[in-house]
């Protein structure tokens, strides 16, 4: 569970700093109205290349969690029918 908010928090943090880059981007540049779009659509792209890629971990990470927990049930299982069986229950 702490994962799953330190990866929010590292998606946010990267969230808010692309914006307040993206601000101030706009507040000290120098060029034309269209070399700053160009340069904010530029920033974007990089923005939503990093969030797909901390999403696609996230996933993978949240598929190896379930498969652990899925082999963790089957294993505990097994074990609770063998302690039936000694048991004679």
């Amino acid at each position: 569970m702490r994962r799953n908010n330190e990866t929010g928090a590292i998606i946010g943090s990267l969230f808010i700093g692309a914006l307040a880059g993206a601000v101030a981007a706009l507040l000290l540049a120098p060029q034309s109205g269209r070399e700053t779009r160009d340069l904010l659509v530029d920033e974007a792209d990089k923005l939503k290349r990093e969030i797909e890629k901390y999403a696609n971990d996230f996933s993978d990470k949240a598929k190896q969690v379930k498969a652990e927990l899925e082999d963790k049930l089957r294993r505990t299982e097994a074990e609770l029918r063998d302690i039936e069986d000694e048991l004679g229950v």
